[in-house]
């Protein structure tokens, strides 16, 4: 075996105590997890093969499981003080209520579904278990995202109760308590709505996906690309960052947790190699955030567009792909261009690729990388040339994550009972991180189908709408500016799938009513949802890398709002160019090579820098008018035309300091 994969095994916690004196508590619910962990990846597999129930029975058993992985995950084993005893009893307690429940709703689901939901016929019971699992819901979004979201939830229940009692378009008829609680959970809507169906599916596959990956060692996988390409440029120090976070984003959910997972390796060594802590976090929290809108799985939001729009998988991933290069050809460059301008450039220890990978013959890097390169294309070829469904791509995708696993450590380390235990102990652990990555966002899911239902069933989506675009006297480029204003502000403290899930539901609709295309209205309100992780002041991203750079959170905030405004651009160019979304053959390419253009003469503009010189205030503000004369110019040869003059000044710069314009600019 090797060193590096031997290390990583023996890292992992023994599954199964040895001794009779090792079994604590806490073992014990180690081994729980690692036991729900793969009843969680069989379920899954198993319904992605069979679907043999509805799907709302199907979500009932992944709430109930992923709830109680959730709060054994929680307990505390070092308990310090009362609050902690109180917490960990808690917790207990709701593992019981959370399996009755659970057992409850399954063996009922039927007379829910008939009785319940059709003749509004149910009993005192039904109510008092639907009002518990709603409770237990809201209890764990508030435990795993803090008071912010969970008070989002009970404020939407008030809000459904006190109707009567807003003025304006919050008004509304109001609902009972007994009411809220049947259309919530009994009615099999709410918890039990599209949002947790589609989280108990499509999301969910592709996040048990990413923890088998990693019990693998895929974040090492990721680290280590990262790195060689990092080796292989000029500003390879910064471009670390960028790689790792574009490659690990897509299947984070959550851009916070991508830069505290790719941040704990790649700040540190920015700050090794002389970059400050604020532009480190910064470069991080830009990165990181980036990767969410990267296909194929695009953070798990691409599936919920996909079943909300009630279009195909394929559709929203073809949408999705020439935004997304816009953007990493935009950071790719913005940080090139600034770690020139910085001096981070030399050369570092820490980005040569290891004696290991320089020995290693081709076909033995093929085979050590098998459980990563096999699955990642078979996750391509499912869902782009077969379009299977996500569900059955996932599940071909865990399968040969498996598969590949066997193959790579029975060809290198010979078929025998230890390479057999430690490809067990990584697949256990892998899937125990996959249902632990899983259960938070099951829990926001579940509560986000209440804020949903609720705000759905008093109209206030469509008055929402009618009124924003009331308040912009129907301009376009207002209604645009208002509805990213509404999806920054309902974004802020929220996951990715769930800052979606809202602004879709509130904000898309009154892009819709101006003419944009669907596709086009959801991708512009996704977008700034997303963005909202850097927008001060909540920036959750700055705020982890603000921590681990050990830099104060509004020097971090400002430098990301600086070198990241690119972002918060790409919106508006495929809202007025819906070519990039929905492709027009020739068109649709030569827009993109435009507006790439356009990116890059942005870039010069914020950071400043144009390759060689620093750039004055006046240059600067000629950059960004060129950029925008590209970006938003309505006549389709002015624009080919503008882009042309700003490609052939890209290039002359580019000669004039022995660097090429694309994609060789970054080179040594």
């Amino acid at each position: 075996m090797s060193t590096r994969r031997e290390a990583a095994t023996d890292a992992l916690p023994e599954i199964v105590p040895r001794r009779r004196e090792d079994v604590t508590p806490e073992r014990v619910v180690r081994l729980l997890l690692y036991a729900l962990g793969l009843i969680t990846v069989g379920w899954h597999l198993y319904y992605a093969f069979q679907g043999a129930i509805p799907r709302q029975q199907h979500a009932n058993i992944h709430l109930g499981l992923l709830l109680v992985v959730f709060y054994l995950s929680t307990l505390d084993f070092d308990p310090d003080g009362w609050r902690d005893h109180l917490h960990n009893g808690i917790s207990v307690a709701l593992v019981a209520a959370v399996a009755g429940a659970t057992m409850y709703v399954h063996l009922n689901f039927w007379r829910w579904l008939n009785e319940a939901r059709q003749q509004l016929v149910y009993t005192n019971t039904d109510i008092v278990i639907g009002g518990l699992i709603m409770l237990i819901t809201i209890h764990a979004t508030w435990r795993a995202y803090g008071r912010l979201l969970g008070m989002v939830v009970i404020g939407a229940l008030f809000y459904g109760w006190a109707g009567p009692l807003f003025p304006g378009i919050l008004f509304h008829g109001g609902f009972s308590l007994e009411r809220l609680v049947y259309m919530n959970s009994v009615a099999i809507g709410g918890v039990y709505g599209f949002i947790l169906g589609v989280g108990s599916t499509w999301v969910a596959v592709f996040i048990l996906f990413a923890g088998i990956i990693e019990g693998y060692g895929g974040l090492d996988y990721v680290t280590r690309v990262g790195q060689s390409v990092g080796s292989r440029l000029r500003s390879g120090v910064v471009q670390v960052a960028v790689v790792s976070s574009m490659l690990m984003g897509s299947i984070t959910g959550s851009s916070a947790a991508n830069v505290a997972t790719t941040g704990s390796f790649t700040i540190p060594l920015m700050r090794e190699e002389g970059v400050e802590g604020k532009y480190a976090a910064s470069i991080e929290s830009i990165a990181s955030t980036g990767g969410q809108i990267l296909p194929p799985v695009m953070g798990s939001a691409a599936f919920l567009m996909a079943d909300i729009l009630g279009v195909s998988f394929f559709s929203i991933l073809q949408s999705a792909i020439l935004p997304a290069l816009l953007f990493y050809i935009t950071v790719a460059f913005v940080v090139h261009i600034a770690a020139i301008k910085n001096g981070w450039t030399s050369g570092s220890s820490a980005l040569k690729e290891d004696e290991y990978d320089e020995k290693s013959s081709i076909l033995r890097t093929l085979v050590d990388t098998l459980p990563y390169t096999g699955p990642l294309t078979v996750l391509i070829y499912t869902l782009v040339v077969l379009r299977y469904d996500p569900m059955s791509a996932g599940m071909y995708a865990i399968l040969s994550v498996i598969l590949g696993g066997v193959i790579r450590d029975v060809v290198l380390d010979g078929g025998n009972m230890t390479t057999v235990k430690a490809w067990g102990r990584r697949t256990v652990e892998g899937c125990k991180i996959g249902a632990e990555n899983m259960a938070p966002l099951t829990a926001v899911l579940a509560s986000l189908g209440i804020v949903i239902s609720v705000i759905t069933q008093t109209g206030f989506t469509q008055r929402f709408s009618l009124q924003m675009i009331s308040l912009a006297g129907g301009v376009f480029i207002l209604v645009l500016l208002l509805a990213m204003l509404a999806s920054i502000l309902f974004g802020m403290g929220m996951p990715t799938p769930a800052a979606y899930v809202v602004v879709a539901i509130l904000t898309a609709p009154g892009l819709v009513r101006l003419g944009i295309q669907p596709i086009t209205a959801h991708m512009f309100v996704f977008y700034f949802a997303l963005l909202s992780t850097i927008t001060p002041p909540v920036a959750l991203s700055c705020a982890v890398g603000a921590g681990i750079a050990e830099a104060k959170f509004w020097d971090v905030a400002k430098e990301t709002m600086r070198l990241g405004l690119f972002a918060f651009v790409i919106p508006f160019t495929f809202a007025l160019n819906q070519e990039l979304i929905y492709w027009e053959g020739a068109k649709t390419f030569t827009t993109f090579a435009a507006i790439s253009i356009g990116m890059l003469l942005l870039g010069i503009a914020l950071v400043g820098y144009d390759l060689r010189n620093d750039v004055p205030i006046w240059q600067r503000v000629i950059y960004f008018a060129a950029a925008g004369a590209i970006f938003f110019v309505p006549m389709y040869s002015a624009k080919l035309a503008l882009a042309g003059v700003g490609g052939a000044w890209l290039i002359l710069l580019a000669l004039r300091t022995g660097d090429s314009p694309l994609p060789e600019f970054v080179t040594r």
